[in-house]
């Protein structure tokens, strides 16, 4: 079969991604500090230029060649699917940063709302263009596995690595809007909607990575960032107290169960019993937030069967989508 990589698109589109993540993170806490001032700041400068390395590396990908060599075997795929998911992301990205300048200069009064629209609006273009790193590359690091096509060992790690990268990029994409949220509008209702969606993405992302990377320690890598960039934001960026990240217990809790039910049920019900873990430790796995956003999560409390179930529907979602991606995507490669 001959085969078309995008490999280079997807590895530097990675930094543009990840760039994009810590800016936006930055930005969550400019709003939340009060320093959310109309000049240009290095989160400002940080969420750009990822935006700006990705748009270019998402068009450099899905250009074809018009003409091709003679000598070289038809190519039966090239894998732009990611891409075209990254490329459609990236549009609405456009229209949230043009919209984001615009409400930053309007006063506090008036950005109140607005401001938590737009941000919102970036953070979906952002995982959906995160979504197409995670198709390409999941794609490109099965290939090199099975040696359909060949890599060197420094290509293989940087893909595995970026495929790392782009999983904790979607859970600190979708978590960072729910704390802004949560912190902003504070009340009960809001509290509770946020928690169970935080219950909810953390298995979405987990359970699709333990599918893709079945040995153990891929949610302990994926949690070691996660609360890598927490505590730089916490404590570096907010000046907060020093702590240490429980969140990483929960996440080693999961890896280990989920490897070992998959001794005696199918991988898919071994997700699901394994995202327990998430919802159950949700004060652990999302400390230090937990400790002012989520007290009532610290002990059995009718919130927390929510929470709860919430995992266990984000486990399912995993499944579905890793199960729907692979149909949809790789049909062309294996079939």
């Amino acid at each position: 079969m001959a085969y078309a990589s995008r490999q280079t698109s997807y590895l530097v589109g990675t930094i543009g991604v990840f760039l994009q993540v810590l800016g936006l993170w930055g930005r969550y806490s400019d709003v939340q500090l009060g320093t959310n001032e109309a000049s240009w700041n290095i989160a400002q400068l940080t969420l750009y230029a990822g935006f700006a390395i990705s748009v270019l590396i998402i068009w450099r990908g899905l250009r074809v060649p018009r003409i091709q060599p003679a000598t070289t075997v038809p190519i039966r795929f090239v894998n732009v699917a990611g891409l075209k998911f990254a490329g459609a992301g990236s549009v609405i990205e456009t229209v949230a940063l043009a919209s984001n300048e615009i409400i930053r200069r309007l006063s506090p009064s008036q950005q109140y709302v607005a401001l938590a629209l737009s941000l919102s609006l970036l953070a979906v273009g952002l995982l959906t263009v995160t979504l197409g790193m995670v198709v390409g590359l999941t794609i490109e690091y099965g290939l090199i596995r099975r040696e359909i096509i060949a890599a060197s060992a420094l290509k293989r790690w940087l893909t595995l690595v970026s495929v790392i990268l782009m999983f904790t990029s979607i859970w600190l994409t979708a978590s960072g809007i729910f704390f802004y949220l949560a912190t902003e509008f504070r009340t009960t209702l809001v509290n509770l909607l946020a928690a169970v969606f935080l219950g909810l993405v953390a298995p979405l992302v987990l359970v699709p990575a333990k599918r893709v990377f079945p040995k153990f320690g891929a949610a302990i890598s994926i949690g070691v960032v996660f609360n890598a960039v927490v505590y730089f934001f916490v404590v570096v960026v907010a000046h907060a107290p020093s702590y240490v990240p429980w969140g990483l217990l929960s996440l080693a809790l999961f890896d280990v169960l989920i490897l070992g039910l998959k001794r005696v049920m199918i991988i898919t019900r071994a997700g699901l019993v394994s995202s327990l873990v998430i919802g159950v430790l949700f004060w652990v796995t999302y400390f230090p937030f937990s400790l002012y956003l989520f007290p009532w999560s610290s002990s059995p409390q009718p919130p927390l069967v929510a929470v709860v179930l919430s995992s266990l529907a984000g486990a399912m979602l995993g499944n579905w989508a890793y199960a729907g991606l692979t149909s949809v995507v790789l049909g062309d490669v294996m079939g």
